[in-house]
């Protein structure tokens, strides 16, 4: 048997300048022949997760190197993929951050936190554990919609007031990476120097490397959720220059070729990734 839900919410609207999504996912499984592993690539997005059932394990595809996640684990930047296993009992809040909205909020470099999780108990205090048994004995949900909302409205007051180059960031998602740099530059008002560091503070890598996840993770996502079109329609849907470019990306950030992962597709039992940006 097999139970999967997953749903996106929109934060209230007084955190809409902070939070992007809430997505809450319920997984149960007590069929031990469903393989609960899932290639998951690299996305331009921070989010701090909630896990108060069984907590998954992620493997560095890299080093190999296998990590359980904390019951409330704070997620910087990905740059390579990582391969997540379920529990058979799993429950996962996600609260997904607009950009650089973590950086304000911890006031932690985002280059320091690059493919590292950190303990949420050991950033915002014990009482983080309330929270997690709040997630757990919620009935539904939008209760525990509500209760993102109230950990996010307890940390309001800490968020440092976004700059100029808080309100350009987004477009490199809105656009799909392809808007150019320089245009960010100019509509922040910032000297190129000034754009590179704060850009990497709030996101961790350089404004280009970032155009270029964004768009990978947008190709990952379009073949994921349609796996009838080519991996060439996909390199023109997402303004790659061609095939091989979208090759070279994945390369990169998947450390295989597009059809590994495609292939790996089909041996998972549903996506669980249902979007980067609500």
């Amino acid at each position: 048997m097999l139970t999967n839900k997953q749903l996106f919410f929109a934060p209230h609207p007084a955190l809409s300048h902070v939070v992007n999504n809430i997505m809450i996912g319920r997984v149960i499984i007590d069929n031990p022949k469903i393989n609960l592993s899932f290639s998951f690539p690299p996305l331009p997005e921070h989010a701090i997760l909630f896990y108060p059932y069984d907590k998954p394990t992620v493997q560095d595809v890299s080093t190999k190197q296998v990590k359980t996640l904390y019951a409330c684990t704070i997620t910087g930047p990905q740059t390579e993929r990582s391969v997540l296993t379920l529990g058979r009992d799993s429950l996962m809040i996600k609260i997904g951050f607009q950009p650089g909205a973590l950086y304000r909020l911890i006031g932690q470099p985002m280059q320091e936190m690059i493919q590292t999780d950190y303990d949420g108990e050991a950033v915002f205090g014990s009482w983080v554990r309330n929270i997690v048994d709040a997630f757990a004995n919620s009935a539904d949900f939008n209760a525990m919609k509500n209760i993102a909302d109230e950990f996010m409205f307890s940390h309001l007051s800490k968020i440092k007031r976004p700059i100029s180059i808080d309100h350009v960031i987004p477009e490199l998602i809105k656009y799909g990476g392809t808007i150019k740099i320089d245009e960010l530059v100019k509509k922040a008002n910032m000297s190129n120097r000034q754009f590179e560091r704060a850009f990497k503070d709030r996101m961790g890598v350089s404004p280009k490397f970032y155009s270029r996840l964004v768009r990978f993770g947008k190709a990952w996502l379009l073949k994921e959720y349609n796996p009838h079109i080519t991996w060439t329609q996909v390199a023109y849907e997402c303004n790659y220059f061609d095939q091989m470019h979208l090759i070279r990306d994945f390369k990169m950030f998947a450390n295989a070729n597009p059809k590994e992962i495609s292939d790996a597709f089909k041996d998972h039992p549903f996506p669980i990734i249902k979007g980067i940006f609500h």
